[in-house]
């Protein structure tokens, strides 16, 4: 789709091109007509005034009664000429004709022809002729001009003509131009808004624009009120469920302690662990409720402090282990959104990174072609190739000998759809156990794809994964 300033900028190019293209060729035949017409109107009057001095004598000579003549007559190929035919009687020219003989044709008496002929040296001439009737005798006179001079003088006016009518094309071309860009300034500032509002500055479109577009801007924060009233009715609305299950299942934990039902050890033991994943189960969906995801875009997030609270807490959780936990953070990294989101994204892959770990864990962010990228790797025992398709099922879990409820990666998963972001699993070519990167593009929709060793990077190749971490 072509830009505005763009198509406006071709048409209005070719409008003014087309109405000065037809300016100038009317103005140019205009000057050429009008200068004809005034040569013809000066070459008719010399030959009325010729035929006036023409005389026919007793012996039926035709005669010339002028003793002085225009000086441009007596000189040879001075461009300006007449000449005198009759019937019978032979053809008077003048000094500047010489033998040269004006190809014009007898004219009856009171009429006037006006022509263009050639002349000596091929002079292209303007002829202006009249018939006479003296003595009996029919005469044509015929008074002629050479137009190259005054053409020249018609060129060189032209292309001053044309040079001015040009610079006024691009002098009016600029200053519309800048009238337009001065139009459409208002647009400019509100992309600057949906940027502001992309980094959580805002949370409307200013309104100060064209009377052609407000009614799009008004749409749009309309649409944004009803967004944002719908999340947070939303959020509200499970935290209200969640809460409110919280309370019978506090009364069914406090009669799991009845006496009939410690009575029966094993009964017991089955209450509890079923009401312990249905409590995991609601503080998941309580954190899932927070995710906040594109809609609803924050400030740029401190990706190093975030990151060191996350380790120092992952530490505590697994002190009972020796783990070494590597952060690597690059400074072009960024991540506009929900912190929360980050927490809880970055908060479960490392978390079950550290549960598999034999020593080592890595954490990276940085920057990739598509914007956020987040890298972890662990050395733990990774996965075999024919549990990798199932990794992204929802409450997955392919050893069920490790406490979970295979709803981390589910939330991970939410998570990077919302951002419409990417899900990689793969074997780290470095810590030798799973790696999984998560990267978040600037648009895009969500993808999920193993990890291909043909063409991943050195941190990403292979495909062996352990998706029973995930628990």
């Amino acid at each position: 789709m072509m830009s505005i300033l763009k198509a406006l900028t071709i048409g209005l190019t070719l409008s003014l091109a087309a109405v000065f293209a037809a300016q100038w060729s009317a103005g140019s035949i205009a000057i050429e007509t009008m200068m004809e017409d005034y040569v013809a109107a000066n070459l008719h009057q010399e030959a009325q005034e010729l035929s006036t001095a023409l005389v026919v004598n007793a012996s039926a000579e035709s005669i010339l009664g002028i003793s002085h003549f225009d000086p441009a007559f007596l000189q040879p190929a001075s461009g300006h000429y007449f000449q005198i035919s009759s019937d019978g009687v032979g053809t008077m020219r003048s000094p500047s004709l010489g033998n040269f003989t004006i190809e014009v044709g007898a004219i009856a008496p009171g009429r006037t022809e006006t022509g263009h002929r050639l002349g000596p040296d091929r002079q292209r001439l303007l002829v202006s002729a009249i018939g006479v009737e003296l003595g009996g005798r029919q005469f044509t006179i015929a008074v002629a001009a050479d137009m190259l001079p005054i053409r020249e003088r018609i060129d060189a006016f032209l292309m001053h003509y044309t040079l001015v009518t040009l610079t006024m094309f691009a002098v009016l071309l600029a200053l519309q131009i800048w009238i337009v860009r001065r139009a459409l300034a208002p647009l400019r500032r509100a992309q600057a808004d949906v940027v502001r509002l992309e980094h959580g500055e805002i949370t409307q479109l200013g309104e100060s624009v064209p009377s052609e577009v407000l009614p799009l801007i008004r749409n749009i924060n309309h649409l944004l009120d009803v967004l944002g009233e719908r999340l947070r009715r939303s959020r509200e609305s499970l935290g209200n469920l969640s809460h409110a299950l919280k309370t019978p299942l506090t009364l069914l934990t406090q009669m799991s302690d009845h006496e009939s039902i410690r009575a029966d050890p094993a009964l017991r033991t089955q209450i509890q662990e079923q009401l312990q994943a249905l409590g995991g189960s609601i503080d998941r969906e309580l954190r899932r409720a927070r995710v906040a995801g594109q809609s609803s875009s924050g400030p740029e997030v401190d990706l190093v402090a975030e990151t060191d609270l996350l380790v120092m807490t992952m530490r505590k959780l697994h002190r009972d282990r020796d783990l070494d936990i590597a952060t690597t953070i690059s400074p072009a990294a960024r991540f506009r959104g929900d912190r929360e989101d980050l927490i809880e994204l970055a908060g479960n892959l490392l978390d079950n990174a550290c549960k598999w770990a034999h020593h080592q864990v890595g954490l990276s962010i940085g920057k990739d072609a598509d914007g956020f990228l987040l890298t972890i790797e662990d050395d733990g025992p990774g996965c075999a190739d024919a549990d990798l398709e199932r990794i992204a099922e929802r409450g997955v879990r392919l050893d069920e000998a490790t406490a979970g409820h295979g709803l981390g990666l589910a939330i991970v998963r939410d998570i990077v759809s919302s951002y419409g972001g990417e899900l990689l699993f793969g074997r780290s070519s470095r810590l030798g156990g799973m790696l999984v990167s998560v990267s978040i593009p600037v648009g895009g929709g969500y993808r999920w794809r193993p990890a291909d060793p043909g063409t991943a990077a050195s941190t990403r190749s292979g495909r062996r994964t352990r998706p029973d971490q995930f628990g």
